[in-house]
């Protein structure tokens, strides 16, 4: 069957013989380099065709070659894809619609691509086959990824969080005209998005609506959801964007108050670009200042103070242990145990807690998430700066009358073996079990032999 390219965009192309029309996924690669693919999985699941809550399937007919580049063609369809279209609140709402409705269905689409989404003329949205698009995703030039992929996907997060930071980037694209986090590689806005670095849309709107701001905030922080979007598009396309009710007085006093913050942030990009550029130096100081908090365990009035645990049961102190590791407070540490038991713990909490401080004082976060909350997000790869560090699935049962037993994950970064390399990462995972017993010491319960076993997750 011959074909002509009657016309091609970003990511689609139309072909036509003697009898038909045809939409096509413009590939964009030659022959060779589906070498060795399985393209038959390459079509294996249909792209979905969404309007309103109807959802169709659309499904490849063909692939066809056209001067050295490969044509994945189906049903005829008018329209373009994202790529080709200015974001506007109708087309965010058309979108955000149809990623809800398809949210709880399997369609394994690893990255959002403006290329690798097609809106018709009537309004319709279709999702090209999602195995296709992850091999083109990943096979694209690096210029085409870097406008189609990376400004708007976090990968950090999976499911319905992630869906709604896109929403977020492309809202706040079509407020500021400009993309959330910019970048000249895939690295730059990678670390951008970790450290949720971007300037507030109010520099540019300062009367855009607050509940418009506190969701795009909220969807960087990973906290989004696709159904608060959709309420707050389609009050957008009923009223518009911005407060109608703010004064020219109001207006500048939220101009002069996001000027100081943005200053601050600038400042802050300054403060982490010199912690990366001298990040083996500070790492040095940081272990300097634990050798001497282990010499210098704590002030005189702890010492002279009642323990913590005074009053409690064997089994409250043994749960306190544990809740004082997650809470990163190695003086309640402390007052649980006695001789050399869990010294290993509190050495380890005063490294990530000692840490945790200076990446607060120059970042403004202690860059540690807890893994109960990593677990329930959905176990995904993060950044290198993101740790995942803590206890998870704790249980605790009393094996004799002085004797318990702990269960529980143990969750830690990956190690780093290239600072500058980017790629997401899972943390390293333990299944631990502890033997402890306690006795009564000076009035207090106090752990006197901890004994672990540590597997592999």
């Amino acid at each position: 069957m011959d074909f002509i390219v009657s016309s091609t965009q970003n990511g689609a192309a139309f072909l036509e013989n003697e009898t038909d029309k045809y939409l096509a996924i413009n590939s964009g690669l030659k022959s060779r380099s589906f070498i060795g693919v399985d393209t038959s999985k390459l079509k294996s699941l249909p792209g979905l065709i969404i309007y309103n809550d109807d959802i169709k399937n659309w499904n490849l007919e063909g692939v066809t070659e056209i001067d050295s580049k490969m044509f994945y063609y189906g049903p005829y369809i008018k329209g373009k894809t994202l790529a080709e279209l200015e974001m506007t609140p109708q087309i965010l709402n058309e979108l955000t619609s149809a990623l809800y409705l398809i949210k709880d269905r399997k369609f394994p689409v690893h990255q959002f691509s403006l290329s690798s989404v097609f809106r018709t003329d009537d309004g319709k949205i279709l999702f090209f086959p999602p195995h296709l698009m992850d091999f083109l995703n990943t096979h694209r030039l690096r210029k085409d990824s870097m406008k189609m992929i990376y400004p708007w996907n976090n990968p950090s997060l999976g499911g319905n969080s992630a869906r709604a930071f896109t929403i977020a980037t492309l809202a706040y694209k079509s407020i500021t005209g400009e993309e959330p986090f910019p970048g000249t590689d895939e690295d730059e806005i990678e670390k951008c998005i970790g450290k949720k670095n971007y300037k507030s849309p109010l520099m540019s709107q300062p009367e855009l609506k607050e509940k418009i701001v506190t969701l795009i905030d909220d969807s960087f922080e990973g906290k989004g959801d696709l159904s608060r979007w959709r309420e707050v598009l389609e009050d957008w396309l009923i009223d518009g964007c911005l407060n109608k009710e703010i004064n020219d007085f109001e207006k500048q006093k939220i101009i002069d108050n996001q000027n100081k913050i943005e200053n601050k942030r600038v400042k802050k990009n300054v403060l982490s670009r010199f912690f990366e550029s001298n990040r083996n130096k500070i790492l040095a100081a940081v272990a300097t200042l634990v050798v001497l908090g282990a010499i210098i365990q704590a002030p005189l009035s702890k010492a002279l103070a009642p323990p913590e645990t005074l009053g409690m049961t064997q089994k409250e102190v043994v749960a306190f242990y544990y809740e004082s590791i997650k809470a990163l407070d190695t003086e309640a540490l402390e007052d649980c145990i006695v001789k050399k038991a869990g010294k290993g713990d509190i050495n380890e909490v005063s490294t990530i807690y000692v840490t945790s401080k200076v990446r607060t004082s120059y970042e403004g976060s202690s860059g540690i998430i807890d893994p109960e909350q990593w677990i329930l997000d959905g176990m995904n790869p993060v950044i290198p700066g993101v740790q995942i560090w803590g206890i998870a699935k704790l249980k605790i049962k009393q094996i004799s009358t002085d004797t318990f037993q702990a269960t529980y994950e143990k969750w830690s970064p990956a190690p780093v073996e290239d600072i500058d390399d980017n790629t997401p990462q899972m943390p390293k995972g333990h299944l631990i079990t502890d033997i402890i017993h306690v006795s009564l010491i000076k009035e207090a319960w106090k752990i006197d032999e901890l004994k672990r076993n540590v597997s592999n997750l």
